[in-house]
């Protein structure tokens, strides 16, 4: 039901994911300081949280995907792709998924997806991605944008839901924006990057030393 890529700069690493469910935000989308995935068609949120906790360690996307799912009783249902700041990256699709599915890599990124209109929105997430330029946010969000344009999921016009996560070793608001039940996800999605960049920037002037934490300091829980 979904349409993601997964991209990395060698810095940043980051999802882009819509779909025609809600709340894909809170389901699909993975992202550590090592790299990104999505799993997806059959979701499955410990395998997406067991591949980020071995990224965290130093394990390579391909080795740490492929691991997990010879192990997965789901895995001819689902989807699984992602990145690595080494320069790897993976796609997992099984057997059952809904039709048309499948992926593509290229330099830097893997895109994938299930029940969609056809090939042509795969091609259309990587030839968005690789026109675009910038921080690695916006050209996530190119590429999703063009995956819509070009049909995006076939049972509707539109997405129902679309997320965007991002590591970025100097986080800002708009790493990680949700739309989770909207007529246009993707074109929202867009605006509230814009209202989270705008926001952050207030927040610098006025704060000059100001500084986002990923993690919370040592001893909390």
């Amino acid at each position: 039901m979904t349409y993601s890529i997964c991209a990395s700069d060698g810095t940043r690493h980051g999802v882009a994911i819509a779909t025609k469910a809600p709340t894909v935000g809170s389901l699909a989308p993975f992202v550590s300081r090592n790299g990104a995935l999505s799993t997806q068609a059959s979701v499955s949120i410990p395998l997406g949280v067991r591949t980020k906790r071995l990224l965290d360690r130093g394990c390579g996307i391909e080795a740490a995907v492929s691991t997990l799912v010879a192990r997965d009783e789901g895995a001819t249902e689902r989807q699984v792709h992602g990145v690595d700041r080494w320069g790897g990256s993976t796609i997992h699709s099984g057997t059952e998924c809904v039709e048309w599915f499948g992926g593509r890599d290229g330099e830097g990124y893997t895109i994938a997806g299930n029940m969609l209109v056809g090939e042509g929105v795969v091609d259309a997430i990587a030839e968005g991605f690789e026109a675009s330029d910038g921080h690695l946010r916006e050209r996530l969000l190119d590429a999703l944008e063009a995956g819509e344009d070009a049909g995006g999921d076939k049972r509707a016009e539109y997405a129902q839901s679309a997320a965007l996560r991002v590591y970025d070793p100097e986080p800002t608001l708009a790493d990680d924006l949700r739309t989770d039940d909207h007529a246009d996800p993707v074109r929202e999605l867009r605006r509230l990057h814009r209202v989270a960049m705008d926001q952050h920037a207030e927040w610098e002037e006025a704060n000059p030393v100001m500084e986002l934490q990923r993690t919370p300091p040592l001893g909390w829980e």
